[in-house]
């Protein structure tokens, strides 16, 4: 008897654990094909061929599963990160490394791009509105301080100076690839990005690795 039940539990646990990534993977490819705005709870269920009872079971709202989207692709951009800075080499080569990592992932992730573009967006209209959905960009933001001090080697950097930088990186990574999809309707990485990257990491590395703090004898830039 008890193997029965067990077994019922086990099954059910598949079946949810099946509907959940269905819901998942629709999500993100319906809000690719229709846009943040236009699409339905409805849409998304039509394209897992699951009930809308079954999304409720999973996600109270369409907002619930787009904070979800938006955290796991966060996730995989941050662990990207963390498994390839490269070490033993310049702080150009280093931070180069960095960005080539956040633009392979989401050079094979358009759905991603267009969900985090719009997502973007829509945080910027509503500046009050979505807490949640602003902390995971204020939490990838911070991690891409804190891995700009260690590519840097400037762990002294201040807050705003690393918050700005990281900035500057999720900008130059987003705006890159919306754009290389936007003309050239490309996805991926191509050969020919390592140029701007190699460039815009070497100003970057002349301005804040070689910098020192006013009074030491040097210069502030």
């Amino acid at each position: 008897m008890m193997a029965e039940l067990a077994l019922k539990q086990s099954r059910a646990n598949r079946r949810r654990a099946q509907s959940f990534e269905s819901l998942v993977q629709a999500g993100l490819a319906v809000i690719a094909k229709r846009g943040l705005y236009e699409t339905t709870v409805e849409h998304i269920t039509e394209a897992a061929d699951v009930g809308k009872g079954t999304f409720y079971a999973h996600f109270p709202s369409k907002e619930d599963l787009i904070h979800h989207l938006v955290r796991h692709g966060f996730d995989e951009l941050i662990a990207a990160g963390r498994a390839g800075a490269p070490a033993g080499r310049t702080p150009a080569d280093r931070l180069a490394g960095l960005i080539q990592e956040q633009l392979r992932v989401l050079g094979r992730r358009r759905d991603l791009v267009i969900l985090l573009h719009q997502v973007r967006g829509l945080l910027i209209l509503q500046p009050e509105a979505r807490q949640r959905l602003r902390q995971e960009y204020q939490r990838y933001v911070r991690f891409l301080a804190e891995e700009c001090r260690e590519v840097l080697g400037k762990p002294g950097l201040s807050q705003a100076e690393a918050q700005d930088l990281a900035c500057a990186i999720a900008g130059f990574v987003a705006g890159t690839l919306s754009y290389e999809m936007l003309v050239r309707g490309r996805q991926g990485m191509p050969a020919a990005l390592r140029g701007p990257i190699n460039a815009f990491a070497a100003g970057v590395a002349a301005r804040y690795a070689s910098s020192r703090r006013p009074g030491n004898g040097s210069r502030p830039r």
